[in-house]
């Protein structure tokens, strides 16, 4: 290959998408799309526990020892954010040169180029916008693999696949098992058959599983606790698959703890109140919530995914057109299709789970439409941007169709164009917002115990690449799943002497001036039911009463405590 061309291809893999995740960065900006991504942040950084954290059960396996030492050593960087960042940077650039490989011999330069644009555009630039660990695991995974499998007898791309399946199962395994799984139809399709794509395949399901046996065997019995007690969370809130039945005063307070994200008092929330006071109802789950969920996740997947749909279509409609593959096709679209129903009705198919999800379906029909014998590789498509979605390839259109198509595909680059532009506008004001609420909480409470609860939804929108914090002094976060994190305990020990939450709270609302309570008003509410139920039938010896609004544009009050 002449150096001119490796230049070339080099401009267009690598450089190209380092400038859209930069330049998207530095024009839109990037903002969390969950809490979840702040939270591991500030554990590994040191903010949530009493030291940096390196080792966080249920995420960034391996990863949180090299965080943790990074934030000790430079506190003043996002490591976090840069670290994840990087990954999808790695992503992009795998994608891409998927891409590039496929549309270099059937288009001419400035049209690929014009073609690797609009894929980023419709179908990538969400990731780097609405940023989140999740799709960084997803897409990695999935493009480590897509990568390999079309090198596939490339030692150095198996080695490149398999370490990209590797980095995204260390974030999260379950992501990288469901990546592979989503591309496994075209990585056959860009290998040229299972035979051809067993090294790669066996390799990697191989690795998997030794990985998954290493984690078992080292895994402490206060990490399997904490994963034991997450799967009935995630069941109980994030799928709605459970449904609350208390019997008992206590378990009443404890379904009301979880209904408030409020996690880390075991003495309420622990295994026994999941078996006494959830029951899983079949018949509800199945006729009530399973169809409301799949309508509302249709409703937004339509509005949100329209340029991907339509690609979708597209594509089906030149294999029908085509007669070739039909079978084989339709089998894949039909598991596509019953996976995201699946995961929408009968677990969670958030933003950050679905797009990386259309994408790897979009990227394995277009395996199917490159893969067909009918297109000689040196045969240049004729049609510019023929229908942006369809990425630049005439696949035997008609002028009309080819028109029509053109002027559908234009209208939904300028309708995602102005979604998009609505999303920044959106994201940008509420990080705008959560930004000067930790500003004015760090210039409260600096040097003092904060308690916090119902603050999770600050932690949203933040940017990947700056540092947060509330301040010199310890945080006690008690709502969300870093509540019942094996951190917390030791955190409350040196706090009070006391690893148990409710004793711990009650000693911290003794010492009142040492101690600033952030609270939502239902959080409040609970801790003063739960302060009650501990007096038994006694007066309580605290009660936490409204201060003052913290500040005018969230649903957050300080508290104090008051001696009865």
């Amino acid at each position: 290959m002449p150096n001119q061309t490796r230049r070339a291809i080099f401009l267009r893999v690598v450089l190209l998408p380092l400038a859209l995740v930069l330049g998207t960065v530095a024009g839109l900006g990037s903002y969390y799309e969950s809490s979840d991504d702040s939270t591991l942040a500030w554990l590994f950084s040191g903010v949530l526990a009493l030291q940096p954290v390196p080792s966080v059960p249920l995420y960034f396996h391996g990863y949180g020892h090299v965080l943790a030492g990074a934030y000790t050593a430079l506190p003043g960087v996002s490591w976090f954010g840069w670290l994840t960042g990087g990954l999808l940077i790695w992503a992009t650039v795998l994608t891409f040169a998927v891409l590039d490989r496929w549309l270099r011999p059937r288009l001419p330069p400035r049209r690929l180029v014009l073609a690797l644009l609009a894929f980023f555009l419709l179908a990538w630039l969400e990731h780097v916008l609405w940023f989140s660990f999740v799709r960084v695991a997803l897409l990695l995974a999935g493009a480590s693999v897509l990568y390999a499998a079309q090198r596939a007898g490339r030692r150095g791309a198996l080695l490149v696949g398999l370490l990209g399946v590797g980095a995204a199962w260390l974030m999260r395994p379950s992501l990288a098992l469901v990546a592979v799984g989503a591309v496994l139809p075209a990585a056959v399709l860009l290998a040229g058959g299972w035979r051809r794509a067993a090294p790669l395949l066996g390799g990697t399901f191989l690795g998997l599983a030794l990985a998954a046996a290493l984690l078992y065997w080292q895994q402490t019995p206060t990490e399997t606790r904490m994963q034991v007690r997450d799967t009935y969370f995630a069941q109980i809130l994030d799928f709605d698959q459970l449904r609350p039945q208390p019997y008992t005063p206590a378990d009443s307070l404890g379904t009301a703890a979880l209904s408030l994200w409020l996690m880390g008092d075991t003495t309420v929330v622990n295994a026994g109140l999941r078996q006494r006071a959830y029951r899983f109802d079949a018949a509800y789950f199945l006729q009530r919530e399973v169809p409301a969920k799949l309508l509302t996740r249709a409703e937004l997947l339509v509005r949100d995914y329209f340029p991907l749909l339509l690609a979708l279509l597209l594509s089906g409609i030149v294999v029908v057109r085509r007669g070739e593959g039909r079978g084989w096709f339709w089998l894949v679209q039909l598991g596509f299709a019953a996976g995201l129903m699946g995961l929408a009705g009968f677990y969670k198919l958030p933003a950050r789970l679905a797009m990386p999800l259309l994408d790897f379906w979009l990227l394995t029909n277009l395996a199917f439409l490159f893969k067909a014998s009918s297109f000689s590789q040196a045969e240049p498509f004729s049609v510019p941007l023929a229908a942006v979605p369809a990425l630049g390839v005439n696949f035997s259109l008609s002028v009309r169709e080819r028109r029509a198509t053109l002027m559908l595909g234009m209208l939904a680059v300028v309708l995602y164009g102005a979604k998009t532009l609505h999303r920044y506008q959106v994201l940008s004001r509420e990080q705008y917002r959560h930004e000067r609420a930790w500003v004015q909480l760090a210039q409260r409470t600096a040097g003092t115990t904060r308690v916090l609860a119902g603050t999770n939804d600050l932690l949203k929108s933040l940017s990947p690449f700056r540092v947060y914090t509330p301040g010199p002094g310890l945080v006690l976060e008690l709502s969300g799943w870093q509540s019942h994190d094996p951190s917390q305990a030791t955190l409350r020990r040196h706090l009070t002497g006391a690893p148990g939450q409710a004793e711990c709270l009650r000693r911290l609302a003794q010492a009142a001036p040492a101690t600033r309570w952030l609270l939502s008003a239902e959080t409040a509410q609970w801790l003063n039911r739960r302060f009650r139920f501990e007096a038994a039938g006694q007066p309580p010896v605290v009660t936490l009463e409204t201060v003052e609004v913290f500040p005018a544009d969230t649903s957050l009050h300080y508290y104090r405590p008051v001696a009865r």
